[in-house]
């Protein structure tokens, strides 16, 4: 019985650390380790990457989405 005890309670930690180091690389955690800029970076790497738009621009838009 105390076996199975120690099991139960070594299970449960191992899931609540598993929670807790998943939530820290949750999606949005990484857009911020990457520079930021959010989704309006992505979009703006997508459409230079289709080449709607010409790399003065792309650098410009990068500028003011970054704010530097």
């Amino acid at each position: 019985m105390m076996i199975f005890a120690a099991v139960l309670i070594a299970a449960l930690l191992l899931f609540i650390f598993r929670a807790l180091t998943w939530t820290a690389h949750a999606p949005h955690q990484q857009m911020r380790s990457t520079g930021g800029g959010g989704p309006g970076l992505h979009a703006l790497d997508e459409r230079y990457a289709r080449d709607e738009i010409k790399r003065e621009e792309y650098l410009q838009k990068k500028r003011d989405i970054l704010g530097n």
